[in-house]
């Protein structure tokens, strides 16, 4: 009986193993995956900021407990950035595919920020730039404002990947 146990387990094995090997899963799905997509993003009440820039930063991060200053916001990582001209009251920012690494979330906060220059560079409090963010001198913003990943997913929840996220940005 044992030994038909074993004779059964190693078929399974291998059988799997031959699947696997074989291509049956689908590389497709395999992929798709790998990546997670936010959908597009319509800002709001931007006016008073006309002629400066806005830059979004989809990234890992935390904010603290106590504070609920979003200057205080801390990224480890910014897996996208995209920096956009204001020049009306609302902008509008395509979707964003972020890829996910392992097991680690592909992002948890989307920032947005406001900024008299193009060349905006995020550093935490302690002086520590986020990995994938580059470092430039221009340090300098108007705004600072941000959403979580839940925000995100109960919009997508509702109104699906191809809909336009309503942000109205406040101080």
């Amino acid at each position: 009986m044992r030994s038909l146990k074993l004779i059964i387990i190693n078929a399974l094995t291998l059988i799997i193993g031959l699947g696997l090997m074989s291509g049956s899963v689908s590389q497709r799905s395999a992929e798709a995956a790998r990546f997670e997509t936010i959908p597009s993003l319509q800002v709001n009440k931007l006016g008073n900021y006309r002629g400066q820039y806005l830059t979004v930063l989809y990234a890992v991060g935390s904010r603290p407990f106590i504070s609920t200053e979003n200057s205080s916001i801390s990224i480890s990582q910014v897996k996208e950035a995209r920096t956009v001209y204001i020049s009306a009251d609302s902008m509008s920012l395509p979707s964003v595919q972020v890829e996910k690494e392992g097991f680690r979330p592909s992002y948890n906060i989307v920032v947005f920020v406001v900024s008299p220059q193009a060349n905006y560079s995020w550093v935490n409090a302690d002086g520590s730039v986020p990995q994938g963010m580059t470092a430039t001198g221009n340090r300098l913003s108007s705004l600072i404002n941000a959403i979580n990943k839940t925000d995100v997913d109960g919009f997508i929840s509702a109104q699906g990947e191809t809909g336009t996220l309503q942000i109205n940005l406040v101080k």
